[in-house]
Parts: C-alpha cells; sequence; structure tokens
C-alpha cells in the first residue's frame, strides 16, 4: 500500500527538474515540490480533524478517483502554472492517503510500520529509476527537453493504472482486524469491572525526551478539542524533528539541481539531477526498511546530522567545491537519515506505553501534518534561495 500510495507523489518529485524546464522555469523547480505538498496540511487536517468516523473504504475510493484526475491533468497540461495546480491535486492525494493509511495501521502489530514505510521507500526506487531510464532513452542533443516533456506525460499516463491496484489491494487483499470496543471513559455504569478513577489516574508516567511532564490527566468528560491538545502536547517532540529532518532534506534535494555547473545536466546516461534523486531514494528505502533491525530512540541525533548536510549542499550550490563522483554518496546520507527518522519515530507512536491505545490514531495523524509543514517550509525556503542569493549559480 506504501508503495502504491506514494507512487504518483515520487514520480512528481521526479520529474520536477523536466515539468520546471519544459515550461522554461528551470529556477522554479522548488514550486514543484511546493505544489506537491501545498494543500497536504489542510487534507491531512480534515482526515485527523473531521473524517475519522468515515469508513476507510470510503475514503480510499474518494482519493483514487482524485488522484486519476491530477494525473491526466499533469499529463495533458498547458502551462507551467496549470501543471502546478494538477501537481497540487496529486500531492494531495497521497498525503491523505498516508494519513489514512496510517491512522489504519493503529489496528495492527507496531512492526507492520516496517511494511508500510519499506513500501513508500519502494515507490521512490521505482520513480526514480524511471527517470534514469528515460535521461538514457533520450540520449543527448538539441531535442533532450522536448523529448523528456514527452516522455513525462507518458509516466504520468502510464501511472494512473495504478489506482487500480490501490483499491483492488484495500478491498480485495488487506483484512482489518477487528476493532475491540472502546471503553466509554464517561459512563463508568456501563463497566462495572473498572476500578480507575479517571480524575486520579495518569495518563503517562515518564517525562518526554524534551523534559516537559506526561502526567497528563484523562477527563472523564474530556472534549474533542482538550483530547486533540493533549495529543499535541505527546507528540510535539517527535513531530517537530520530522518537521525539522523534512525541512533539511528537502532544501538538500532541491540543491542537486544547480550543485553543478547547467552543462553537467541533461546531458549522459545516467542523467545528473535523475541520479542524484535516484540515490536520495536508496537511501529512504533501505533506513525506511530497517526498523525490525535496528531501532533509533534519539531521534535528535538524526535531526543534527541532516541540519548538517542541508548546510554541504547550500554551500556547495555557491562554491560547488565537492567533487562530482561524492555527490551520490552525500544524497544517500541525506535519505538515510530522512527515512530513519521517518520510520522510527511512527514505530514508537504505534509501539510506546505513553500514547494510549485509544489516541494513537489521532497522535499518528497530527504527527504526520509536520511532515507537510516541513516540506513547505524545506521548498519555501529553497524557492527564496534559488531565487536570491543563489540565483545565478
Amino acid at each position: 500500500m506504501g508503495a502504491i500510495n506514494n507512487l504518483p507523489y515520487v514520480i512528481v518529485n521526479s520529474a520536477s527538474n523536466t515539468l520546471a524546464d519544459s515550461f522554461g522555469q528551470k529556477n522554479l523547480v522548488g514550486l514543484v515540490f511546493g505544489a506537491n505538498v501545498a494543500l497536504s496540511v489542510f487534507v491531512k487536517g480534515l482526515n485527523t480533524f473531521f473524517l475519522l468516523s468515515v469508513p476507510f473504504a470510503v475514503r480510499y475510493v474518494v482519493n483514487g478517483c482524485l488522484m486519476l484526475l491530477g494525473l491526466f491533468g499533469v499529463a495533458y497540461a498547458f502551462n507551467f502554472g496549470f501543471a502546478l495546480a494538477c501537481v497540487v491535486v496529486v500531492g494531495s492525494t497521497a498525503a491523505f492517503g498516508e494519513n489514512v493509511s496510517l491512522g489504519m495501521l493503529s489496528r495492527f502489530p507496531s512492526h507492520m510500520i516496517n511494511a508500510w514505510s519499506s513500501g513508500t521507500g519502494m515507490a521512490g526506487l521505482l520513480g526514480g529509476s524511471i527517470y534514469v531510464l528515460f535521461g538514457c532513452t533520450v540520449g543527448n542533443g538539441q531535442d533532450k527537453r522536448e523529448k523528456m516533456h514527452n516522455l513525462t506525460k507518458y509516466a504520468f499516463l502510464m501511472t494512473t493504472s495504478v489506482v487500480l491496484i490501490y483499491w483492488l489491494a484495500f478491498f480485495v487483499v488487506l483484512r482489518l482486524p477487528r476493532e475491540e470496543p472502546a471503553v466509554d471513559v464517561q459512563d463508568d455504569h456501563k463497566h462495572p469491572s473498572s476500578s480507575v478513577n479517571d480524575d486520579t489516574a495518569p495518563l503517562l508516567q515518564d517525562t518526554l525526551p524534551d523534559g516537559s511532564p506526561e502526567g497528563s490527566v484523562i477527563s472523564g468528560k474530556e472534549s474533542t478539542w482538550l483530547r486533540i491538545k493533549r495529543c499535541l502536547r505527546l507528540t510535539v517532540y517527535l513531530a517537530s524533528n520530522l518537521c525539522a529532518v523534512y525541512v533539511f532534506e528537502y532544501v538538500a534535494r532541491g540543491c542537486a539541481a544547480k550543485v553543478r555547473p547547467a552543462s553537467e545536466y541533461h546531458v549522459g546516461c545516467p542523467e545528473l539531477y535523475a541520479a542524484i534523486q535516484l540515490c536520495y531514494q536508496a537511501g529512504v528505502f533501505v533506513s525506511r526498511s530497517s526498523v525490525q533491525l535496528v531501532k533509533i530512540r534519539r531521534v535528535e541525533v538524526m535531526t543534527g546530522l541532516q541540519f548538517i548536510n542541508m548546510i554541504l549542499w547550500v554551500a556547495d550550490v555557491q562554491f560547488k567545491v565537492i567533487p562530482v563522483y561524492l555527490l551520490p554518496a552525500l544524497m544517500v546520507c541525506v535519505g538515510l537519515l530522512g527515512g530513519a527518522s521517518y520510520v522510527n519515530i511512527f514505530y514508537m507512536l504505534l509501539h510506546d506505553d505513553r500514547y494510549p491505545a485509544r489516541d494513537r490514531e489521532l497522535c499518528i495523524n497530527i504527527t504526520a501534518m509536520y511532515i507537510t509543514l516541513g516540506i513547505v517550509i524545506g521548498t519555501g525556503v529553497e524557492t527564496a534561495l534559488f531565487t536570491t542569493l543563489l540565483k545565478n549559480d
């Protein structure tokens, strides 16, 4: 499901340089990344705060229909603005589908996050490989830009077929565990066996990694808003780290489009930008598949290392001193850190006792919204740099 859900999103990101360049907007490649997440906060918030009671089947069907609409729109885009609008639709369906699927995972054993995360990494490898193959197919020459634009059109048209697989995976392959009835803490007389005093029993007994107290108390008459606030406090440390990692990695990824002289792009096999993006996806795939072997709780360490990565890539756009043969390894590191942060944070949300079973889906959905926030900030920083300080590099 992770591979199917994320493939259209990854195809957009892999095609970002081609899409911008084919409409004569190379310096606006960051806008393609940005458009891919422009409404993600909105759709994730919609799912998190208003649609959790809607059956999963309904959400998957509607999401698949919108995914088709966006893919056809990008394929037949007649100008850059229309292409960006359709990219917004494609990205929104990926974000919505991710939120729905991560929430659904709260019904499965926590180790299943490894399967989902590995699938999302696999989507990245597939999308990146397609564009490396395209670059090798069209070769070099004056008309390479036009050929790549045409191949991009067919890539989006072919990707529409995954929507059918998306629906088959949910309705035919997937088997949801039976949901155990939740205890209604507001109606204790219906559950005479319950001897817990909700006004005094601590929900959490430790402290968060940032030192903030976890002694939140579930009130017997807790409102929806109070529950959301409590879950925001529970997740803020992990969610903030995930947001920061995405900011840093999206700035670094965007810098790959300008880290070498312009004459080194759109030539050779594999084409430089597509090859570097494929290296990023390889790192993501490996780290998102690793949680059953290696579990990392100190997520702030990965955040700090990703910040160093970002500084290296931004500086190299200006000075271009890192040898081209080192760039793939550096981008693999960007992918490894981003993927490891993602899978370990969601594993903790699904596994740790500090996140109550009744709140896991809400906590997961809130944290997933921070991914979008990080991408939006990252693409905004990248676009600002490319249109000001790094405009002529």
